[in-house]
């Protein structure tokens, strides 16, 4: 039975990954972030594309401005003389030294010559003490260049390249002479190791802003989703309830959106709905208690029940199952012969096998009726005894729904005290001693504690003017306590 009343609260538990609100919250995050990414990643090409061509121009200003001040004539004396301790080396060399001073040079500049492919010549240096013709090799990045400014005339630079020496950047101008022919060029080298650090740098600073824009994005969009999914959950939780036949719920939704309006239907839906349970419930029992030729009787002990229940600090929807529980109890009757049922002498085995169906008939019933499933606990159990000697489950202490624990206690009291076909009523006393004396037994100790604290004015109240001491009745049928 508990799990009747428990399925439609486990239905609707979806896992995390397909919640509404970690939907929306990883979709903001991510959004945010690929923003942040794409944004970076454009700014970082941009200060890339920017930093690369001011440094390419500036090496080809320094590049051009060194080639018109070697002299052609000279240098092709130089290389002509293979020597590098010859006046005309010297004054080259002077120059070229004095361009890298000025411009703050680390690396020095030289002339090549005989370029022919990957290879190439040294001429002039200004630096060190390489010999004139002394071979170089060319790096696959620069022979392009370099034969470009050779076929042009013109100056040019390469873009960032590594070798075996580091990572650069160079600038070739055309040393001519004065018939405006090439005759060597001047190789301008310059450490790209600090520009590539300034952009690693740049690519960090870009990946700190994505992760604090993320996390920003993240916390932005929690606190978004939940705005809109904490109304949304709260009234599919309402909706939940609904469908379990609680109807007690309900859900304030302060928002004046869709979802205001939403909440606001959804209320009048429930409300309609709880009307329309409760004029199904009152035909039922209508029908139930005509069979029964006891009007009244079946609201008598409902209201005892929620009376007890209330002592017990139950929550307003297990009251309500544990009333309408009462008002439904008996409807697996309809299913016994009436010949069983208004038996004044003892039953034989196997009308009591009949008459021990009537719980599992009832569940049956109601169980396809989903706003009525909060009722099965006390159909389906109220025959159960505390001590485990009860029927149709033998369940035993707290297995017996604690509202199917609370019925079969006033159940017995109201049944004690009111007339029965095979027997008289008996003194609201005696109920209550027959309870008290059951329990352990029959019923939970602590619904028995209960029950006798109520004063006898309450319970005289509740069960309409029985007497408190009233004779006791004569000779019972043997069945008559388990019809109790």
């Amino acid at each position: 039975m508990t799990e009747h009343a428990n399925a439609a609260r486990t239905v609707a538990r979806l896992p995390l990954w397909r919640r509404l609100g970690w939907r929306l919250g990883a979709a903001f995050l991510a959004l945010t972030a690929l923003g942040i990414l794409l944004s970076g990643y454009l700014q970082y090409r941009e200060q890339d594309r920017r930093l690369r061509e001011a440094l390419g121009m500036l090496l080809l200003n320094i590049s051009r401005t060194g080639a018109l001040l070697v002299d052609g004539e000279r240098h092709r004396a130089v290389v002509e003389a293979g020597r590098n301790d010859t006046p005309e080396y010297q004054a080259i060399r002077r120059q070229l030294e004095q361009i890298q001073v000025a411009n703050q040079l680390t690396d020095p500049l030289y002339t090549l010559v005989d370029v022919k492919g990957d290879v190439a010549a040294f001429a002039v240096i200004s630096h060190g003490k390489e010999p004139v013709r002394k071979q170089y090799r060319l790096a696959p990045a620069i022979q392009p260049i370099l034969g470009r400014v050779l076929a042009d005339g013109h100056a040019a630079y390469t873009d960032i390249y590594v070798n075996e020496h580091g990572a650069w950047i160079t600038a070739f101008a055309p040393v001519q002479d004065r018939a405006g022919r090439t005759v060597a060029v001047l190789d301008v080298d310059y450490r790209a190791d600090v520009y590539l650090a300034e952009l690693a740098y740049l690519r960090r600073q870009m990946a700190w802003h994505a992760a604090i824009g993320a996390v920003i994005a993240l916390l932005a969009g929690i606190l978004l989703a939940r705005q809109i999914t904490r109304p949304v959950g709260r009234l599919a939780g309402l909706a939940r309830q609904v469908v379990a036949g609680d109807f007690t719920g309900r859900v304030r939704v302060a928002s004046r959106d869709e979802i205001g309006m939403l909440g606001n239907v959804l209320h009048l839906m429930v409300d309609r709905l709880h009307v329309s349970n409760r004029s199904m419930v009152e035909v039922l029992v209508r029908a139930l208690e005509a069979r029964a030729g006891e009007a009244g009787s079946l609201r008598r002990v409902a209201g005892a029940a929620v009376a007890v229940a209330e002592r017990l600090e139950l929550s307003a929807s297990q009251r309500e199952a544990l009333e309408l529980g009462a008002l439904l109890h008996d409807i697996g009757d309809i299913r016994t012969p009436e010949a069983v049922l208004q038996k004044a002498g003892p039953l034989t085995p196997e009308e009591w096998q009949v008459v021990r169906q009537h719980p599992a008939a009832g569940v049956e019933i109601l169980e396809t009726v989903p706003l009525l499933t909060p009722a099965l606990d006390v159909v389906g159990a109220h025959h159960e005894r505390y001590d485990g000697g009860g029927y149709p489950h033998g369940l035993k202490g707290e297995e017996i729904p604690v509202t199917a624990r609370i019925f079969a206690v006033v159940d017995t009291v109201d049944a004690i005290t009111h007339d029965r076909p095979f027997r008289l009523a008996r003194s609201l006393a005696d109920a209550l001693e027959i309870v008290k004396k059951e329990s352990g037994a029959q019923f939970d100790p602590r619904i028995v504690d209960a029950t006798l604290a109520m004063p006898t004015e309450q319970w005289a109240e509740l069960l309409q003017g029985v007497a408190r001491n009233q004779p006791a009745a004569a000779a019972q049928p043997a069945h008559a306590a388990a019809q109790i």
